[in-house]
C-alpha cells in the first residue's frame, strides 16, 4: 500500500433517498483522499436515481470519484458484490447508506494499516445512537490472524468499520446473496481466514437502525424472521470455512452455542415452544452441550408451565408491551 491507495466505499440502497443524500455528503467530507464512493441502487422505487445525480457535481467538486450503479433489486449482498465487482481502489470499505463515519475514519486506519503491514483494519463504532460501542471495548477488535477469536467471538467487529486490501476481500469471495440477514457475518469469517488484522483503537463510526432496516427487532415475530439468517450462515460458515488453515471446531460450536440460546429465547418469547424445544435439541447436537445453550433448558420448562395458563414468557426489552410484527 502507498500513500496514494484509491479507497473504494461500497454503499448498498434501497428506497432511502433522503437518508442517502446525507451519508453521501457526510462520506465525501472524508480527509481522505483518494477517494471513490460505489453506491449500488438495488431497485429502489423512490427518487433513489434522481438524489444520485443530482449529488454527482457536488461530489465530483469534493474531490471524490462517484460511481453510481443500478441493478434490480436483489439485495444487500448482491448490491455489495456489484459493488466489489465494480470497485476500482486498492482498498474497499464498507457503509450502509444509514450509517455515520467520523470524517477521520479512513486517514487514521490507513495509516495503521501502512504501520503494521496488515491487511485489514477496524475500529470501534457508537451503536444505535451512541448508547453503548461495538465491540464492548478496544481490547476485544481483532489483531493478527484471528479467525477462532472470532468465530467464538472472543474478538468482534461491523462491517462498517472494516477497510481491508482488495485482493484480500476479493478471495474471501461473495457475499451469499441468498441471506436475508447475517450475509456480513457469514463473509467476515470467510475473510478472517485471509486476513491479517489491526485496529484503531478509536470511536470513528456510528451504526444507525432506521425503520424497516434488515436489522429491525421491534417485534418478537421480526426477531424470529431474523433469526433464519444467522442459522442458515453458522452451517455454511463450517461448510466453507472448515477446510481453511486456521479452523477451529470447538470455536465453532461455542458460536453455535451462543446463537442457538437467543434463538431457543425468541421462539419462547413468540409463545413457540415446541419450535423452541427442537431448535434446543439442535443446538445441544451440534454444539456438544457447549455453554451457555444448557442453561436455557430452565426457560423451556417455566415456558411449558406458563403454556398451560395461556401465557408466555415474556422478552425483557418488550415486556408489557405488544409487540405485532
Amino acid at each position: 500500500m502507498h500513500d496514494a491507495s484509491l479507497v473504494s466505499v461500497v454503499i448498498p440502497t434501497f428506497n432511502r433517498a433522503a437518508i442517502l443524500q446525507q451519508t453521501l455528503r457526510d462520506t465525501a467530507r472524508q480527509s481522505w483522499r483518494p477517494l471513490e464512493l460505489v453506491v449500488v441502487n438495488d431497485g429502489s422505487r423512490d427518487d433513489t436515481d434522481r438524489v444520485l445525480a443530482a449529488l454527482r457535481p457536488e461530489i465530483e467538486a469534493a474531490g471524490v470519484i462517484p460511481r453510481f450503479l443500478h441493478q434490480a433489486n436483489a439485495g444487500v449482498a448482491a448490491a455489495r458484490n456489484l459493488g466489489l465487482r465494480e470497485a476500482g481502489g486498492d482498498l474497499i470499505a464498507f457503509l450502509d447508506d444509514d450509517d455515520r463515519w467520523e470524517p477521520a475514519k479512513l486517514e487514521k486506519q490507513l495509516a495503521a494499516l501502512r504501520a503494521s503491514g496488515a491487511d485489514a483494519c477496524t475500529c470501534l463504532i457508537h451503536n444505535r445512537g451512541g448508547t453503548a460501542t461495538v465491540p464492548r471495548n478496544a481490547g476485544l477488535l481483532p489483531q493478527g490472524r484471528c479467525p477462532a477469536e472470532l468465530l467464538d467471538r472472543r474478538k468482534s467487529f461491523h462491517i462498517i468499520s472494516l477497510v481491508v486490501r482488495a485482493e484480500v476481500a476479493r478471495k474471501a469471495g461473495e457475499f451469499d446473496s441468498s441471506l436475508r440477514t447475517a450475509e456480513d457475518t457469514e463473509w467476515i469469517m470467510r475473510l478472517a481466514h485471509y486476513a491479517n488484522f489491526t485496529a484503531v483503537p478509536e470511536v470513528l463510526a456510528t451504526y444507525n437502525e432506521t425503520p424497516g432496516s434488515l436489522s429491525d427487532g421491534s417485534s418478537l415475530e421480526r426477531l424470529v424472521k431474523q433469526d433464519e439468517g444467522p442459522r442458515r450462515a453458522l452451517a455454511l460458515i463450517r461448510e466453507r470455512c472448515s477446510a481453511l488453515p486456521g479452523w477451529d471446531e470447538q470455536a465453532w460450536r461455542n458460536r453455535v452455542a451462543q446463537d442457538y440460546d437467543q434463538f431457543v429465547k425468541h421462539l419462547l418469547y413468540a409463545g413457540e415452544v415446541k419450535a423452541a424445544l427442537k431448535t434446543f435439541e439442535e443446538g445441544m447436537r451440534l454444539s456438544h452441550g457447549a455453554e451457555p445453550l444448557p442453561r436455557v433448558k430452565s426457560k423451556l420448562r417455566k415456558a411449558r408451565w406458563l403454556a398451560l395458563f395461556g401465557r408466555k414468557l415474556q422478552h425483557p426489552k418488550l415486556r408489557g408491551e405488544v409487540k405485532r410484527g
